[in-house]
């Protein structure tokens, strides 16, 4: 890089030059950092526990509807208000396919965990999927709320800041393994 800065006659084309080198340096590092097992870890950690998310109303609905109050109370208490009773208009107010729903989105987590460990490039795809099925889960359970007048999730920026970490963790996970360009494979 030192050896071309001396060609560039124009300040300004120096400079931009000189940021454009930095963010490809950056670029690298962020790259290298990616790969390492640390990074690695704790990305399958954070997708392990978006899948276990998915997998608690569902259980929260089983339990109640069961009639397995005691796990249901177990379950209760990690939830806003820590009380399922607060909940059961909601509970009963959800419908069949719901519950499938989240139960499908979990299991697409943990497929894109399970080729992410594996460092396939196509781990992105179910994630995403994943985080489709949640989307429409949150816009069910808006409905379910405004017709039973109970709030499942008090605080919106909670719910909103969950969401952003599922797009970033999302986001992430695809730019550590997607194709890269310029890279043969094994087609050619």
């Amino acid at each position: 890089m030192e050896n071309e800065l001396q060609d560039i006659e124009d300040d300004g084309v120096a400079l931009r030059w000189a940021l454009g080198c930095a963010v490809a340096g950056y670029r690298e590092r962020a790259n290298t950092i990616q790969q390492g097992w640390y990074f690695r870890s704790g990305l399958a950690l954070l997708i392990a526990f978006l899948a276990l998310r998915e997998f608690f109303a569902p259980l929260l609905i089983f339990a109640y509807r069961m009639n397995y109050l005691g796990l249901a109370h177990f379950l209760g208490l990690r939830t806003a208000g820590d009380d399922y009773r607060r909940v059961i208009p909601v509970l009963e107010a959800t419908p069949a396919w719901l519950p499938v729903l989240w139960v499908a989105a979990g299991l697409l987590f943990l497929v894109a965990l399970w080729r992410m460990l594996r460092r396939s490039e196509a781990s992105a795809v179910p994630f995403f999927l994943a985080f489709a099925l949640d989307v429409v889960g949150i816009w069910e359970v808006h409905a379910i709320q405004a017709a039973t007048g109970i709030v499942v999730t008090p605080n919106p920026l909670m719910r909103s800041a969950g969401v952003a970490l599922t797009l970033a963790t999302g986001l992430v996970l695809w730019r550590m393994t997607r194709k890269k360009p310029g890279k043969l494979t094994e087609h050619g």
